[in-house]
């Protein structure tokens, strides 16, 4: 049968995916569909109860899948397709399920499946129900802690596209970066590695010595880079102190976003729309181990300010032999790259 009934870019959210972050929000899908159906009768009768429904296919899906909680977007598909076959007299469908912004640099991945229901039939196959939904994790609130004995930090746009260079340049081979320990790990709660940019330019070195207390009452040990002085980035204002640190986080990325931010509140941060100005502390995950994220406005990862000096060259110090998951380079060939590699910064003590 050539005749067919088609929904183009139906858009859903849902939750999707196999990371405990991905059951706390849901995330865009988008459906392209393809359904034979013998369009000869409507045709003729030119009556409405004769066709294929495609705003009821679209309803029941949209209803099905906003309500689901799969891991992964074939089972998603698979059981999308049944539903279309069984519910709704078609013979044959193709379908394609799209995840946009889930790879750095792809508008959208996905699967594309074609099923008949006569092979469904076959099969006698039993559509399980959706996967339970786990309950969102509520938001830390950071706390300060008071002032500790200060210790000595260890350590003392183009360049993306450069890293092939640096290869070719024999840098010497570097070992990962130690990992911090945090208690959680051994209560058996799962970490991850996360790599932080951290900046101020407002009472900078009481806010960011005020910041690493804080993250290691509550991530335990923190491996920090040197504190450089370097002049601010699209606009006039005071020099910033720079730096990065890894902790060892048992937040997902989103909670640990908002803990942070929890955190440059505590220190007075007033965030408002003006994105380059002076700030009393600025905390951003630039890595969250490998994971890649593009979802503009919410999270990306790796973070796109990794171009800038004032992040890479701290980053850099700390975790020279870590590979970035999007350029395949490691940050040490990345620094070696960059236009401002042979630029001093000065070292501050804090």
């Amino acid at each position: 049968m050539a005749d067919k009934v088609f929904i183009e870019g139906l858009e859903i959210e849902a939750l999707i995916g196999i990371y405990d972050w991905e059951r706390r929000i849901r995330q865009p899908l988008v459906f392209d569909l393809e359904m034979a159906f013998d369009n000869r009768k409507p045709a003729a009768s030119d009556a409405i109860a004769d066709t294929l429904d495609y705003k009821a296919v679209s309803k029941r899906l949209v209803a099905f899948v906003s309500g689901s909680g799969f891991g992964l977007v074939e089972t998603l598909a698979e059981r999308c397709a049944e539903l279309v076959l069984r519910e709704f007299d078609v013979a044959h469908v193709h379908l394609k399920l799209s995840k946009p912004g889930a790879v750095r640099g792809a508008r959208a991945v996905g699967v594309v499946i074609e099923r008949r229901r006569a092979a469904l039939e076959e099969d006698a196959v039993v559509m399980p129900e959706a996967a339970d939904v786990p309950m969102a994790a509520s938001v830390e609130t950071p706390t300060l802690s008071t002032p500790t004995p200060k210790t000595e930090s260890p350590g003392s746009e183009s360049f993306e596209s450069s890293g092939a260079q640096a290869k070719a340049a024999n840098q010497p081979a570097h070992p990962p970066p130690p990992r911090p320990r945090n208690p959680a790990s051994a209560l058996g709660r799962a970490t991850q590695p996360a790599y932080l940019s951290i900046g101020s330019n407002i009472d900078a070195p009481e806010n960011m010595r005020s910041a690493l207390r804080a993250l290691r009452s509550r991530f335990g040990e923190v491996i920090v880079s040197p504190v450089y002085r370097i002049p601010a980035v699209g606009f006039e204002g005071p020099d910033f102190l720079n730096a990065a640190a890894i902790i060892d986080s048992d937040l997902d990325p989103f909670a640990l976003v908002a803990w942070l931010q929890g955190l440059e509140r505590a220190h007075g941060r007033m965030r408002n729309h003006v994105k380059h100005s002076s700030r009393t502390l600025d905390l951003d995950i630039v890595y969250f181990n490998n994971l890649v994220l593009d979802l503009p406005g919410r999270l990306q990862l790796p973070r796109p300010e990794l171009r800038h000096a004032f992040v890479l060259k701290p980053l850099a110090d700390i975790a020279p032999g870590f590979v970035d998951p999007v350029r395949g380079t490691s940050l040490a060939e990345l620094w070696a790259a960059h236009p401002e590699h042979d630029v001093a910064f000065e070292i501050v003590s804090i």
